[in-house]
């Protein structure tokens, strides 16, 4: 009798180590794609990415970042137009989405108020 318990909770254990298995599988599987609607007033206006001073294009555009671990990201951008002084924006994207094309079918918002240059 004190076998049959002792065998009943090892199967217990067992299941749920298994159990515990399978949903810290689900858990670590992570998204690794954001996006972000850029728009500006005025609309034109180039975009740089501070981090490697690379110019991804002008204003509305959307920008898509895909990540490697599907960690959420802190991006800073400047941006320019003529007669408008220089503005940097920095916002976090988070990565929710499997693939680039339903990253980019839900991009997060944002929107920059450039400033006349005096």
């Amino acid at each position: 009798m004190r076998g049959n318990r002792i065998r009943s909770y090892g199967f217990a254990c067992l299941a749920m180590i298994a159990a515990g298995s399978v949903l810290s599988g689900c858990v670590a599987s992570t998204a690794p794609y954001g996006s972000a609607a850029i728009v500006s007033e005025p609309a034109g206006a180039k975009v740089v990415n501070l981090k490697d001073g690379e110019e991804i294009g002008t204003t509305p555009l959307n920008y898509t970042l895909e990540t490697e671990d599907g960690k959420a990201e802190y991006i800073q951008l400047l941006l320019t137009s003529p007669g408008y002084a220089d503005q940097v924006t920095s916002f976090w994207i988070n990565p929710r989405y499997d693939s680039a094309e339903d990253a980019e079918e839900n991009p997060q918002a944002v929107k920059v108020n450039m400033k006349k240059a005096q």
